[in-house]
């Protein structure tokens, strides 16, 4: 520099902080500034577990969407559903015992990023978010089989993105309505 003073490069700076601006190396930090609690093995495998529960059904939706043996896998992830729900309601209850015991305001942005804070909050979240998309993927797979397709695009990226997927399954459903009003079918 100019000044003859050399910029710092701390290993525990962030990138986007300026000079001096030190990051705990152990983590984020909630609203409040409480540090992040990182997640424990166990935790880390459940992490694990649960997000490869779902990789199965994904694929062969995606893969082989036309298969007798996905549509039989598709059926047999009903119980897969429920399993996922029991660990979201377990999940949830270790949170609130491991947690401060409150659950957070739902009008509050801030208290909902800090109740994720917690491991066991987060997972249960991820939880959600595995349910709900497989829920929205197995709609997209059973329409677009119905309609004579495949939606191979938007299924991935529901399971990627979740609403982007569903976006562009229902803009070409859109699209394909309008073509059939005009063709006449």
């Amino acid at each position: 520099m100019g000044n003859g003073v050399e910029p710092r490069h701390d290993a525990h700076m962030h990138p986007d902080e300026p000079d001096g601006a030190n990051v705990d190396p152990g983590g984020d930090r909630d609203p409040s500034g409480a540090l992040l609690r990182p997640m424990t093995t166990a935790q880390r495998r459940a992490f694990q577990v649960l997000s490869s529960t779902t990789a199965p059904v994904w694929l062969a939706m995606i893969l082989f969407p036309r298969a007798r043996a996905t549509a039989r896998l598709v059926r047999l992830a009903t119980p897969l559903y429920a399993a996922l729900g029991v660990a979201y309601t377990a999940l949830l209850a270790r949170a609130m015992v491991t947690g401060d015991g409150e659950l957070p305001r739902f009008d509050d942005p801030d208290s909902l990023r800090a109740g994720l804070m917690n491991p066991d909050a987060f997972l249960a979240g991820w939880t959600h978010y595995l349910v709900f998309d497989l829920y929205v993927g197995r709609h997209i797979w059973a329409t677009a089989l119905d309609r004579g397709r495949s939606d191979r695009i938007p299924l991935l990226l529901t399971w990627m993105t979740g609403p982007l997927g569903l976006t562009l399954h229902l803009a070409r459903n859109a699209v394909d309505a309008v073509r059939d009003r005009r063709s006449g079918c």
